[in-house]
């Protein structure tokens, strides 16, 4: 299977690491050079904006940051690159994806997957995720679930050509952050309509995911694309993650079937 990494030119520290974790384990790679919102002019930054007003089923319109400007630049030339391709089945990782070796497995070959599959997340997510209560897939002793709910992150999933396809067909004003676009069920005009599986434990997540103390002696990236839109911590956001609400909220997610994806 095909597969494509999204990097910056600048990033050879990044590139240095995702190449060594796949050339460990055989997994070929063509790398696609990233956008850096950064370098736009404010006026190529603005028309950007203009022909994406991101007000798709809102009531208030929000603003692209310039990374997730940069972010959804870089996945979109890789969906034309995918298909306007001939591979049924391609793969996308960001350059911050920390892999299982199992991965070599699933990549070898595509001819496992229904084709009636839009996207499989391979990667983990910062929120729990609605799955369904069985497999649906099961492949190399993993298993796959339907994905019935929004979920975050692009670093690391399979999408099909015909997939991509309409991705690239769709209006700019339906476009949105890759994630949104891909997974978010309110905000895209079409991630409803995909048929999305979730690899459960999951394959890959990205670093800024991993507890510190799995990090020893790895690198510790923090997001340099969307670099603007990094997740806040300190005391508010972790009182807020573990006040009554915050718990009771978990509990009955789970209790509908809403998982956190492990890694």
């Amino acid at each position: 299977m095909k597969s494509y990494l999204i990097n910056l030119d600048k990033d050879t520290h990044r590139l240095g690491f995702f190449k060594s974790n796949f050339e460990r384990l055989g997994i070929p790679f063509e790398r696609i050079s990233a956008v850096d919102g950064r370098t736009y002019s404010d006026q190529d930054y603005q028309n950007f904006m203009s022909t994406r007003p991101r007000n798709y089923n809102r009531d208030k319109p929000k603003t692209w940051l310039r990374g997730q400007m940069g972010c959804f630049l870089s996945h979109y030339c890789v969906w034309k690159k995918i298909a306007e391709g001939r591979e049924n089945f391609c793969a996308v990782f960001e350059d911050d994806i920390h892999i299982s070796d199992d991965l070599k497995y699933v990549l070898q070959s595509d001819s496992w997957i229904p084709q009636n599959i839009d996207v499989i997340r391979l990667e983990t997510s910062t929120n729990r995720i609605r799955l369904t209560t069985q497999p649906v897939l099961s492949y190399k002793k993993r298993n796959l679930y339907g994905v019935k709910s929004t979920s975050w992150c692009a670093g690391a999933y399979i999408i099909n050509r015909k997939t991509a396809q309409r991705l690239v067909a769709l209006s700019e004003k339906y476009h949105e952050p890759a994630d949104v676009m891909l997974y978010h069920f309110d905000e895209s005009v079409i991630a409803k309509d995909l048929n999305i599986l979730q690899f459960n434990p999951a394959l890959c997540t990205q670093d800024k995911h991993l507890a510190d103390s799995k990090l020893e002696g790895k690198v510790k990236f923090s997001s340099n694309i969307e670099f603007d839109n990094v997740p806040k911590t300190g005391l508010t956001g972790k009182l807020k993650k573990y006040s009554p609400v915050a718990i009771l909220t978990a509990i009955s997610r789970s209790l509908n079937g809403y998982r956190r994806i492990s890694f």
